[in-house]
């Protein structure tokens, strides 16, 4: 579409005449956070605040993302459920992470409209998060993630096991040189870059969504 998502929510926010302090309180958030959307500190943003957002800026959802809008739109009342992990996901230092006999009986119902880029639904699973390592993405403590097991598709938020644990990270991978930097969305944290043939990093699979506690 020729521009960021950064530039699309500003170009919006601009031409309806919305400051950033506008359309934070318009969607829940704060003005600064509005700011790293425009500014592509923070890409991505949970599913209620874009929602949120996209209505506030008169557009939908995958404009702002930058995707192709499906052929057939999804309703907004069109669910999918999601096998529920018992066992919370770090978002910090991490947690000994035990097997897939973990995943409980219990199931989380999303919009499938969080589903884009997603071929195989049956690889989702849910997480409660654990920690504050991801609060500048707005991931916050007791929040759901949900992930495509074994999907390894570019930058972005994964689930990773290293080590015996088991977090929720940032990654970025440097191909030339064979790197792999695990990145906090805090200060706080620091980023560990790794060698990718020898890191022991198990990537679990892509992050391809995430909703409040509260919503659920």
């Amino acid at each position: 579409m020729g521009t960021t998502q950064g530039q699309r929510i500003r170009h919006l926010r601009e031409k309806l005449g919305y400051s950033l302090e506008d359309i934070g309180n318009a969607i829940g958030t704060t003005r600064q956070n509005i700011f790293k959307y425009e500014s592509g500190d923070i890409t991505n943003i949970p599913y209620d605040k874009l929602k949120k957002l996209s209505e506030i800026l008169k557009t939908d959802p995958w404009y702002i993302l930058g995707w192709e809008p499906p052929k057939t739109a999804a309703k907004a009342s069109d669910m999918i459920s999601v096998p529920f992990i018992s066992q919370k996901i770090s978002a910090g230092y991490g947690e000994t992470f035990l097997s897939d006999e973990n995943i409980t009986m219990k199931r989380i119902s999303i919009p499938v409209s969080i589903l884009h880029g997603v071929s195989d639904a049956s690889t989702l699973v849910s997480a409660e998060v654990k920690g504050d390592s991801m609060i500048d993405a707005n991931i916050f403590p007791g929040d759901y993630v949900f992930f495509a097991k074994g999907m390894i598709k570019g930058e972005g938020i994964y689930v990773i096991a290293l080590a015996g644990d088991i977090m929720v990270k940032r990654l970025s991978f440097d191909a030339l040189n064979r790197r792999l930097s695990i990145i906090s969305e805090n200060k706080n944290y620091p980023v560990l870059t790794v060698d990718a043939d020898e890191s022991g990093v198990r990537i679990l699979g892509k992050v391809v969504g995430w909703i409040h506690n509260e919503v659920v």
